[in-house]
């Protein structure tokens, strides 16, 4: 008897360790669809098949249905008032910042703090950042710190030219901020989030979860965020209540726990 979607989707979640009921279900279809489509596999009792069998393959999907697409200060507006107010506020309170960059996909994000924290001259020792991602491939190429040139179409040309240096098409990451970034596996609907946090970047994450996952997902980060510590969400991610998770709404997509 062939596998329909439903069937599939409980019996793929099992093989690739992701809960794909989390996920919103008509982008998870049609994700799925038209990577069977490009891999031209007539049913979903073979794309199960694959998944259970063929590494390759099974890596394919897994990149395929996670979103890595990211750039060097993406929304410069919000990324303007975290280096004005948040991050100044931060550096007079706290002996060491604590940040996490959730969800941090290629590493442009992270990168892009510990350029900031550069330019702020932040000692390396006054502050750490953790950036994880459920897409172990895409933390070996965050590590690298090698990117495109669409990867920094939103960044200064002064901020080019003084940490990164460029071969071919390429423009390679100064190692002195990549030593500025710890990267980690983690998954946001199973793992431990830890606590003390003084800044979580949950960023363009929300947008493919479900409302019930969105609001348990919320719920942990606040949890986690040191008092008066800042949530950074993504620029078309709000909060309609953010007092029900104890928080303050700060500025466009920052909040900051009050209790």
């Amino acid at each position: 008897m062939t596998l329909n979607f439903d069937q599939f989707k409980d019996k793929a979640s099992k093989s690739i360790d992701i809960d794909l009921s989390s996920y919103k279900m008509k982008r998870v279809k049609r994700r799925i669809n038209s990577l069977m489509d490009r891999h031209d596999i007539k049913d979903y009792d073979e794309c199960l098949e694959l998944l259970k069998t063929d590494r390759k393959f099974k890596k394919a999907f897994l990149s395929h249905f996670t979103i890595n697409t990211s750039e060097f200060f993406r929304n410069p507006k919000n990324f303007n008032y975290l280096q004005k107010e948040v991050f100044p506020e931060l550096i007079n309170r706290k002996k060491k910042i604590k940040i996490w960059s959730a969800a941090c996909s290629n590493g442009s994000e992270p990168y892009t703090l510990a350029i900031m924290l550069n330019e702020l001259k932040v000692n390396p020792r006054n502050f750490e950042i953790q950036a994880t991602d459920i897409d172990n491939e895409i933390l070996r190429e965050a590590k690298k710190g090698v990117y495109n040139e669409n990867s920094i179409k939103k960044v200064d040309t002064k901020i080019i030219n003084k940490y990164f240096s460029k071969k071919e098409d390429k423009y390679i990451l100064d190692p002195k901020i990549k030593r500025m970034v710890k990267f980690k596996q983690h998954n946001l609907l199973k793992d431990s989030y830890g606590n003390g946090w003084d800044l979580i970047l949950c960023r363009n994450v929300f947008i493919y979860f479900t409302k019930e996952i969105k609001d348990e997902i919320t719920h942990k980060l606040s949890n986690a965020l040191d008092r008066d510590g800042y949530l950074f969400l993504g620029n078309t991610e709000y909060l309609l209540n953010p007092s029900k998770y104890g928080l303050d709404k700060e500025f466009a997509s920052f909040y900051k726990r009050n209790n």
